[in-house]
């Protein structure tokens, strides 16, 4: 990726100033420039005279070879120092923040390769014409036309590099964008079968994605699992049901291998419901320390007294139909004598006092 950018970058400067050499560098445009009387020494016409700087000859004219050789030269060795120096200052450029640095690294890449080519076209020119002055004058000449070229027209070569720049983010982005939403890459994408994929291709390497923060969760309460019933408090819980250890399944170490067996088919356990809890009866009422049992007399007599009135609604008379009840005073006299000499013992009393005349 810095590769291509760094070349489109040096495209982007190389462009506007081979524009400007193609239109106004050409033999035919600077012969009519040098047939006219315009003057490069007052107002725009220095300006204009930098503008002719990269020119370029198909023929040479009136003059020799040797003149058409070390224009041309000159113009290709200042092209091939501005790709250079426009390449190297693009790797510097920080692509996401170098907008600014764009811009100045394609106008540092023209002065200087103008003025190197300068130099050297200076002394090409010595070589093609005999200037009588010496080498000294038409190398200072060229050095300065070729610096002040790159110093008042290498804004454009800098405009240049900062649309390539522009170009490559923007590639870079939808690319990496596209590659990010395939998800599985190529691999993902192969078609055939399986077996029919070559053996050892090499596999996609992972793209990193950002680490997602994951949401908490709440905590769910506790529902018990469904088609077992609920067993009564302190009861014995249900142990689980015992299988048989599969035949893929690991075995503890010192086991006995199991041999290979069918499946055993669970039998289906129907949803049983969950038994109702035990009513629980009231506790008997207490006596109060106040209240009195009552006696065994009391409570025969009780459910006497508590009968209910005869069907009908009239209360029964007492001489018909209703059983006399015997009374605990009518006893025979036999067993009246009885109880008296059983309770004899009771009702004798030991006195173990001294009488006072007693000595």
């Amino acid at each position: 990726m810095t590769m291509r950018r760094m070349l489109v970058m040096a495209g982007g400067a190389v462009l506007p100033i081979a524009l400007i050499s193609i239109l106004l560098g050409n033999q035919w445009v600077v012969d009519a420039v040098d047939d006219s009387d315009l003057q490069f020494d007052k107002g725009f016409g220095a300006w204009l005279y930098w503008l002719f700087f990269p020119n370029w000859r198909l023929t040479a004219g009136h003059a020799t070879w040797k003149y058409l050789v070390a224009i041309d030269l000159g113009t290709i060795l200042f092209f091939v120092l501005l790709i250079a120096l426009a390449a190297v200052g693009a790797r510097s450029v920080d692509p996401e923040r170098g907008t600014f640095g764009a811009v100045v690294t394609g106008w540092w890449a023209a002065f200087v390769a103008g003025g190197v080519a300068g130099l050297f076209g200076g002394l090409l020119l010595k070589w093609a014409l005999d200037f009588p002055d010496g080498v000294g004058p038409s190398v200072f000449n060229s050095v300065m036309r070729g610096a002040s070229f790159g110093f008042g027209y290498g804004w454009l070569a800098g405009l240049g590099m900062l649309v390539g720049l522009l170009m490559a983010r923007g590639r870079g982005a939808a690319a990496q964008g596209q590659a990010q939403g395939q998800g599985g890459g190529p691999y993902a994408q192969q078609p055939g079968p399986y077996g029919a994929q070559p053996f050892g291709s090499p596999m996609p390497p992972a793209q990193q994605q950002p680490m997602q923060q994951q949401p908490m969760q709440q905590a769910a309460p506790f529902v018990p699992p469904q088609g077992q019933p609920q067993q009564p408090w302190g009861g014995v819980p249900q142990q689980p049901m015992q299988y048989p250890p599969q035949p893929g399944a690991p075995q503890p170490y010192g086991a006995a291998p199991v041999p290979g067996q069918p499946p055993a088919q669970q039998p289906s356990v129907p949803q049983q419901p969950s038994a109702p809890a035990a009513e629980q009866s009231p506790p008997a009422e207490q006596p109060t320390p106040g209240e009195q049992q009552p006696t065994p007399g009391e409570q025969q007599s009780a459910p006497a007294a508590q009968a209910p009135p005869a069907a009908g609604g009239a209360p029964a008379e007492p001489g018909k139909d209703t059983p006399e009840q015997d009374a605990p005073g009518k006893d025979a006299p036999g067993d009246a004598d009885d109880s008296d000499d059983l309770d004899l013992a009771d009702r004798t009393i030991v006195d173990r006092k001294r009488d006072p005349g007693d000595s």
